[in-house]
């Protein structure tokens, strides 16, 4: 789905979602620097939580558009809390893990 560009860091995933206390989805549009901070951050944040505790989704728009407009999604970086729910989001200039832990209210789930 999504390609990353080379100098990315991958994020770790866990394959069972359900398994996972915090769900993650992040929407971005294709190979930007803002795409590439978004998912930088989001990667510290899942090395602070650990990969067993958190899943992230990646989705780029440019590659399933049907997917962000079912999410509502008109801007991107676009990250969801998705689990636990309530459903949140945060978009723009997602590039500290303390602003997404804030914004999508996850400070309960840090150790």
């Amino acid at each position: 789905m999504w390609m990353k560009p080379a100098d990315i860091i991958d994020l770790p995933r866990t394959h069972n979602n359900a398994a996972t206390e915090i769900l993650l989805r992040l929407y971005v549009t294709g190979r930007t620097e803002s795409a590439a901070r978004a998912i930088a951050t989001l990667s510290t944040l899942q090395q602070e939580l650990g990969a067993h505790k958190i899943s992230v989704e990646i989705i780029d728009v440019l590659e399933d558009p049907i997917a962000a407009m079912n999410d509502d999604v008109y801007a991107t970086p676009t990250v969801f809390r998705i689990k636990p729910g309530p459903i949140r989001r945060l978009f723009g200039n997602i590039s500290s893990p303390e602003m997404v832990v804030a914004g999508l209210q996850l400070a309960d789930n840090r150790d």
